[in-house]
């Protein structure tokens, strides 16, 4: 694929288009890692974060995964244990 440039909006946002995407197998609700080699940006598609990672954002990304794994049913039933953990809280 050859090089493209884009701009990085004012939250730090670049806009991936199509070709990328599809070539990275990447989609709507899809989790990617990024990281800095060399002063290079990498991207990569992941689809379970590295075990022994617990910053939030791994955790998040670890539920998000596994919820999209699970069943509808369980999805719901997940949600709603969730809900109610946090009406317990406040």
């Amino acid at each position: 694929m050859k090089g493209m440039y884009k701009l990085i909006d004012s939250k730090g946002r670049v806009y991936l288009p199509k070709e990328l995407r599809d070539a990275l197998e990447v989609d709507c609700g899809d989790f990617v890692k990024l990281t800095e080699q060399d002063s290079k940006l990498c991207i990569q598609k992941v689809h379970l974060i590295e075990i022994g990672d617990q910053s939030p954002e791994a955790v998040e990304t670890y539920v998000h995964a596994a919820a999209a794994a699970m069943p509808r049913e369980k999805q719901v039933e997940l949600a709603a244990m969730l809900l109610e953990k946090s009406r317990r809280v406040e």
